[in-house]
């Protein structure tokens, strides 16, 4: 006589992570692990990671990879979203000098962002060659547009203010400045021996200035 079939062991992702956690939280635990290990591997191969690579490096099996990640490429694209998070973070989201006039408080904002490509591993990558791929393109293109958007609306208050030419779309002048500083910057991080920061940042800040057409402090009088 055969024996009945054994009823399959059925295990779930959460089953494979620590139970100390509860479940949303170990789930976003396990899934900023991969993160991060994809993005170390990404680093190590120069743009080139497999999914069993990552899931080695974060101490988890590849199916819990696939099961955070359906996908590689969904995998890389999901590094490029946190890196942006990161950079937004650090560098569009703060006011670097409450109270400044727009000029002296978006040559700190530069400063900050130049800053922060030159400190993270990832960038050189993200914006060479992994920008060529489809869903890293769609990342970029998506975190671009809204980039513009603050950017348009900052100048828009600086327009307000008499510091910038009201006759400059604001839009347009957003484009050019973002757009700009991803190609130069990126240029600058690709070269064997990249410029100084401060070199970097006198050279990009004089482009700003000039296509925001900026007006010329004017010194208070002294008595």
């Amino acid at each position: 006589m055969s024996q009945p079939a054994k009823p399959r062991l059925r295990i779930s992702a959460a089953d494979l992570l620590p139970p100390d956690l509860p479940a949303s939280a170990r789930g976003g635990e396990t899934r900023e692990r991969i993160l991060k290990a994809a993005a170390k591997v990404l680093v190590a191969g120069d743009g080139q990671c497999e999914i069993a690579d990552v899931a080695r490096a974060a101490g988890v099996s590849a199916g819990l990879s696939y099961h955070y990640f359906t996908s590689k490429a969904g995998l890389i694209a999901a590094v490029v979203e946190a890196f942006y998070d990161r950079m937004e973070a650090a560098v569009m989201e703060p006011n670097p000098k409450p109270g400044a006039g727009w000029g002296e408080r978006e040559r700190l904002r530069l400063e900050r962002m130049i800053d922060f490509y030159y400190a993270e591993p990832l960038a050189p990558l993200i914006l060479t060659r992994l920008s060529r791929t489809p869903d890293v393109a769609a990342v970029e293109a998506a975190r671009l547009a809204r980039h513009i958007d603050l950017a348009a609306r900052n100048v828009e208050l600086a327009q307000q203010k008499d510091e910038i030419p009201s006759e400059l779309d604001p839009h347009l002048l957003g484009a050019m400045i973002l757009g700009g500083l991803r190609q130069a910057i990126g240029q600058a991080l690709g070269q064997p021996k990249r410029p100084s920061r401060d070199k970097l940042a006198e050279q990009l800040w004089s482009f700003i200035a000039g296509a925001a057409q900026l007006k010329p402090v004017k010194k208070k009088a002294t008595r």
